[in-house]
């Protein structure tokens, strides 16, 4: 059922953007760079095929939700939600409003939007939120801006799947791949979300947490988000810091699909079911790369 903004802790209008902020006018920036973040660090690992890829610490940049909001609330067994329906999107980048499940005032799971790129309450500067889209989990406890949202705020990102890029630095290019469950489930992605300001200004936002990858995800990218599986998004919502912990340990998901898609991702002016095909080789792509 949908609640008024007394009843639970996260407002329909918290995390929307006013454009005369710079956390919103950061978003043309951030949008139209080339797909994936700068890296202030990389690594590299030669493969079997002769190439040598390139792995950047910061991942899980885009993703694809095209659910229904009762698939949502079915998950969650009800629940509350601030939403009437929401329209699919097929490419979701960091400063979009997007679905999020969390914890109402009453301790019931719900179903609201929130702005993806956690900005911390204490900040002066909302922009830093652009880069702030994923929060490792091995110093998610540690972190000033993570550090509360962790222990107060987890919140779990419901989607359909995730485009990452693997970097082959002898071509000089990026090749993005579709990442989702083989049996089109949801995907639900470990998250903590955080409160910016208040009345008018108010800004909730959130993150997604990573982890080391592992099996299929590893040779694309070093880094995975958090995968939960079964009850496992209850036990982050409800459970103890270790216990939350302990869902961020690396696994490998044998249970994912992996597809090569169209570089088109990476410009956010794209938004249709088309990013989601298979694309082998677009013009000017060299043969047997995979």
């Amino acid at each position: 059922m949908i609640r008024g903004a007394s009843h639970w802790s996260v407002w329909a209008a918290v995390s929307k953007t006013n454009a005369s902020m710079p956390f919103s006018r950061s978003m043309d920036a951030m949008m139209c760079a080339s797909p994936g973040p700068a890296a202030s660090e990389t690594g590299t690992r030669s493969c079997g095929d002769g190439m040598v890829r390139v792995y950047h610490p910061s991942m899980c940049g885009r993703y694809a939700y095209f659910y229904k909001l009762n698939q949502v609330l079915q998950l969650i067994a009800g629940g509350w939600t601030t939403e009437e329906a929401f329209d699919a999107i097929f490419n979701v980048a960091p400063t979009m409003r997007a679905p999020v499940i969390l914890l109402g005032k009453n301790g019931e799971p719900g179903l609201t939007k929130l702005t993806w790129g956690l900005v911390p309450s204490w900040t002066e500067d909302t922009s830093i939120g652009a880069k702030m889209f994923n929060a490792r989990s091995e110093t998610i406890r540690e972190k000033p801006a993570y550090k509360e949202p962790f222990e107060k705020r987890r919140c779990v990102v419901p989607i359909s799947g995730f485009y990452e890029w693997e970097t082959l630095r002898e071509l000089k290019r990026k090749k993005p791949w579709y990442v989702s469950p083989s049996d089109e489930s949801i995907m639900l992605l470990a998250g903590v979300w955080e409160r910016w300001g208040t009345g008018e200004d108010r800004l909730d936002t959130y993150t997604v947490v990573t982890t080391q990858a592992r099996g299929r995800m590893a040779e694309i990218h070093e880094r995975s988000p958090v995968m939960l599986r079964g009850t496992d998004w209850s036990t982050w919502l409800t459970g103890t810091q270790e216990e939350a912990i302990g869902l961020c340990e690396p696994r490998e998901p044998d249970w994912l699909s992996f597809r090569p898609v169209s570089t088109r991702v990476g410009n956010v002016k794209y938004n249709d079911p088309s990013l989601l095909e298979r694309v082998e080789n677009e013009p000017g792509e060299q043969l047997g790369l995979f």
